[in-house]
């Protein structure tokens, strides 16, 4: 991955937007709200389908993911250098799925600019 940082976005409407990363932290994301919730009221009707961030390097959740999820109780989409997998939190706890199943070849090629 060029930049360390990590970088984020929303699947909605069956487009992906990418949100600014408002946080001081290269190793962590925060989406930009005023962004976010502008992208949400234009493009999405307030619903997103899934959430989308970069890790540097593995596509496991972190603690902060993990905690997150409980809270977006929506698939999130994870990718690294050498991964791309999705999660969600059901049940008391987090069960990947199959990335593959539900993201079209145009979502994975727009999503997968976050790493560049």
């Amino acid at each position: 991955m060029g930049d360390l940082r990590e970088r984020c976005g929303i699947i909605c409407d069956d487009n992906f937007y990418e949100i600014k990363n408002i946080s001081d932290n290269d190793y962590e994301f925060v989406c930009d709200p005023i962004y976010l919730y502008n992208v949400l009221k234009e493009h999405c009707n307030y619903q997103i389908k899934y959430i989308v961030h970069t890790h540097s390097e593995n596509c496991l959740p972190s603690i902060k993911d993990i905690e997150s999820m409980k809270i977006w109780k929506i698939p999130w989409i994870i990718i690294g250098s050498k991964c791309i997998k999705a999660f969600v939190y059901s049940d008391g706890s987090i069960t990947e799925i199959n990335v593959n199943a539900f993201l079209s070849q145009e979502l994975y090629n727009l999503i997968m600019k976050l790493l560049h």
